[in-house]
């Protein structure tokens, strides 16, 4: 048996958690109180980052989970916006970028408890072609910023709802470095 010298090269850091890895984010409640309102889910400032530093991520998932149905009308779509700054809160603006970015109203039935997952053919929504086809823009892509800050909201609508509750979940890759 032949032995030779070796020089090591492995990374160590490999061994560990030190890389990104994707993570789900959940929001809070999407409820009749949002009824022709922006319900304000998620945004991505540079300051409020989950990892320190300014770290552009790609959505790799988007679930929406009706908790308790919605009664009436309703109809929900998930969007994109930006926000003059993060420190925007209710009673604020939000500047719509594609109402439909995220998450058509055909994806999901509001009345039925359960997990919807955007698509469809002829009907997926931006963020899902810029997906399919590996295009690194966004709403695939994102980079957080702390003025114009990118956001995702729901836009409930159909009527008077008086019941429902629901929230949604998000797969995020940040990228290394």
């Amino acid at each position: 048996m032949t032995t030779v010298t070796i020089l090591d090269v492995r990374r160590t850091d490999l061994r560990s958690n030190t890389l990104a890895n994707p993570y789900w984010l959940s929001s809070g409640l999407i409820t009749p109180a949002g009824d022709d309102l922006a319900t304000l889910l998620f945004s991505f400032p540079i300051t409020k980052s989950i990892s320190p530093g300014y770290k552009p991520f790609y959505i790799e998932h988007v679930v929406f989970q009706v908790i308790t149905g919605f009664d009436g009308t309703a109809s929900i779509v998930l969007s994109s916006g930006t926000l003059a700054t993060d420190a925007v809160t209710t009673g604020g603006v939000v500047t719509e970028v594609t109402a439909t970015d995220y998450m058509l109203s055909d994806d999901i039935t509001e009345a039925t408890i359960g997990y919807y997952t955007a698509g469809g053919i002829g009907t997926d929504p931006a963020w899902l072609t810029a997906k399919v086809l590996e295009d690194g823009v966004f709403p695939y892509y994102t980079l957080p910023t702390d003025t114009t800050v990118p956001c995702i909201y729901a836009a409930l609508t159909g009527g008077t709802i008086t019941v429902g509750a629901a929230r949604v979940h998000i797969l995020i890759s940040e990228l290394p470095g």
